[in-house]
C-alpha cells in the first residue's frame, strides 16, 4: 500500500507541474508565492503580515496599471498598421480592440471588487483576518490579470 501512496504522490506533481506549464502564457510569469512567503513570515506580528499583503495588493495595482497602459499602445500600433485582408490591422481593428480589452478591464475590476470585498465584509464578517484574506484575494485576482495582459 506504502507503494501505492507514493505512486499516486509523484503522479499527483507531475500533473501539476505539467498543468502550471502554460503554453499561452507570458514567458516569464508572475507569482504570487514570492510575495505570500515574504508576509507570512513567522517572524512578523500579525499587523505587519497584514500591512505587507496591503502594500503588495498595491503595488500589483500599479503594475497593473502599467501592463494596461502597455497593452493599449501595443492597439494602437496596430491602429497605425495599414490595413489588410487577413491581419490585425487598421483603425477599424484597433478601435474594436481598444473596446474589447477595456471591457474586459472593466469587468475584472468590478469582479475583484465584489468578490475581495465580499471576502472581507461577509464571508470573515470583518474578523482579524478578514483584511489579510481580502488582500491576499487581490494579490491573486492582480497576478492572474497582469499576466493575462501580458500574454
Amino acid at each position: 500500500m506504502r507503494g501505492a501512496t507514493i505512486l499516486v504522490l509523484l503522479t499527483m506533481t507531475a500533473t501539476a507541474g505539467q498543468a502550471a506549464e502554460d503554453p499561452y502564457g507570458p514567458a516569464d510569469p508572475l507569482s504570487a508565492a514570492p510575495i505570500f512567503r515574504r508576509c507570512a513570515a513567522p517572524k512578523l506580528p500579525e499587523y505587519q503580515k497584514g500591512a505587507c499583503l496591503d502594500d503588495a495588493a498595491k503595488a500589483l495595482r500599479a503594475r497593473m496599471k502599467e501592463e494596461v497602459a502597455r497593452k493599449l499602445a501595443a492597439i494602437d500600433a496596430v491602429g497605425r498598421r495599414a490595413a489588410s485582408p487577413g491581419s490585425l490591422a487598421g483603425a477599424a481593428d484597433a478601435e474594436a480592440w481598444r473596446k474589447a480589452f477595456l471591457a474586459a478591464q472593466a469587468a475584472f475590476e468590478e469582479y475583484d471588487r465584489l468578490h475581495c470585498d465580499a471576502l472581507y465584509d461577509f464571508d470573515l464578517h470583518g474578523g482579524s483576518n478578514a483584511g489579510q484574506a481580502a488582500s491576499a484575494c487581490k494579490i491573486r485576482h492582480l497576478v492572474a490579470r497582469i499576466n493575462e495582459i501580458r500574454t
